[in-house]
């Protein structure tokens, strides 16, 4: 079949970063959830029926952020969304992607001064490390530019820089426009929220729910407790209240590192709107937190010449991820603390199966009330259980990183006094927490799938651990 020459025949979907699909679907912020779904769109689509359109508020796509961690559960979704994907990305990892047992951090316990190895912490296929530069470069390249004749060109795909969504207003399922600062309006079929955890669609979106005020506690994020300073397979160091992990990216180039300071009694707490959410800091700062940590670990930090200190935040845990023509994804509607690694795993999934129920053979090129209905329905019942289950046990990690648990209650910082087998114990159940990287996307699509109307396609998704 060959691709119509104009959108109007097209979902169009808007994605904000930003972007459109033959039904016309937009979608908020350049970050790497957005260009997770278009990519995904555009390898769906063979029916040739979305047009997207992305829109970022820069006035270019800027190359930033931290270390990302790639599972065996999110490697299967590169393999699936985008010809040659996985590929280009290989380059940048320490191991291929497989599921032998691997060690994702060997733990120390270091807040004394004679540290001690605790135990390794290990999983089927580990994690495939990746700056989050890097990852943003490989999708950037698979996007169906016009320019990109590289990958297939199944969906249309256009990037408006220097747009920022301001508001939005819906004036029927199916018919969005898009207000910008100053741009143009622009109209879609679908809107996608992948802007962020300062997500401005996000508050429009909870304010116009007709029950607005039970969400008033989740239009801003909330303070985790946590200050992190960011500047072998992985190391965790760990004392009471506090923690570090490190690790390589990007074939070795850089060195990752997230140092923690938790306080439970911040949890939920409102961050002061004036007061920044990052800032550079003298090392000197960082390293009076961890005074009279072991010397492997004083070594360490360092290095690290110009600390930067982030208030790690989260969302409070939002029922409904999508309504009408409004989609929610990514930190936009669960940004998490980030001590499972699970964040932007999360998002793809979030990504994979919006992607899915669009381009859908029973989603029509004239997207109807009733179908933005089913699918909304099955965008909400896949993806917010599977976000919540998350959040939660990302949360509960943060705390046996730190061991604020009960039964190290009598213990105070740099305390030497507690029982290694205690500490053991700790980083056995720590371990078990990371089943679900090796659990199988497929499992969501076909739940996702049963709520739409039509026979079920015959993408069987494989258990993940027969397919690696």
């Amino acid at each position: 079949m060959s691709q119509p020459d104009e959108s109007q025949d097209r979902i169009r979907v808007a994605i904000v970063l930003l972007f459109v699909i033959e039904h016309h679907l937009t979608y908020s912020g350049a970050g790497i959830v957005g260009l997770i779904l278009a990519v995904t769109l555009n390898t769906f689509d063979t029916d040739h029926k979305i047009s997207i359109d992305i829109y970022e508020s820069s006035s270019e796509l800027s190359e930033i952020g931290a270390g990302i961690n790639i599972w065996p559960r999110t490697w299967q979704i590169f393999q699936e969304i985008g010809p040659g994907l996985g590929e280009a990305l290989k380059p940048f990892f320490d191991h291929l992607p497989d599921l032998e047992l691997r060690a994702i951090f060997e733990v120390r316990k270091a807040d004394q001064k004679d540290g001690f190895k605790v135990r390794d912490v290990a999983t089927r296929g580990g994690a495939l490390r990746i700056h989050r530069a890097d990852l943003q470069r490989c999708l950037l390249n698979h996007l169906p530019f016009p320019s990109n004749r590289t990958v297939p060109q199944n969906s249309l795909c256009t990037l408006h820089l220097s747009h920022r969504l301001i508001d939005y207003t819906e004036s029927s399922p199916g018919s969005v426009t898009l207000h910008f600062s100053n741009q143009p309006s622009k109209t879609c079929d679908i809107l996608v929220g992948a802007d962020g955890i300062k997500s401005t669609i996000r508050k429009i979106f909870l304010s116009r729910l007709p029950d607005s005020e039970k969400y008033a506690k989740c239009m801003d994020p909330v303070w985790s407790g946590a200050i992190a300073a960011l500047g072998h397979s992985g190391l965790m160091y760990f004392g009471k209240n506090k923690h570090t992990v490190v690790y390589p990216i990007s074939g070795g180039r850089f060195i990752n590192v997230v140092a923690a300071v938790h306080d439970l009694s911040k949890d939920g707490a409102s961050w002061d709107g004036n007061r920044p959410w990052n800032e550079a800091v003298p090392q000197r700062e960082l390293m009076d937190h961890f005074e009279g940590w072991d010397e492997e670990y004083q070594t360490l930090i360092k290095c690290i010449e110009q600390p930067t200190k982030w208030v790690l935040q989260r969302m409070n845990p939002l029922d409904v991820f999508a309504k009408g023509s409004v989609f929610l994804m990514g930190d936009a509607v669960h940004a998490m603390v980030p001590y499972q690694g699970a964040g932007a795993a999360v998002g793809i999934d979030d990504a994979y199966i919006l992607a899915f129920l669009l381009t859908h053979s029973s989603t029509p090129r004239s997207i109807s009330p009733q179908c933005l209905s089913n699918i909304t329905a099955a965008y909400n019942c896949t993806c917010v259980p599977h976000a919540h289950y998350l959040s939660n046990l990302s949360i509960s990690q943060g705390r046996l990183n730190t061991l604020q648990l009960p039964e190290f209650d009598s213990y105070s910082e740099n305390d030497e006094n507690i029982p290694r087998e205690a500490l053991v114990e700790v980083f056995r159940r720590a371990e078990r927490n990371w089943s679900w990287t090796v659990s199988d996307i497929g499992e969501e699509r076909r739940r996702a799938e049963e709520m739409l109307p039509g026979p079920v396609s015959g993408m069987n998704g494989e258990r993940i651990v027969t397919r690696l």
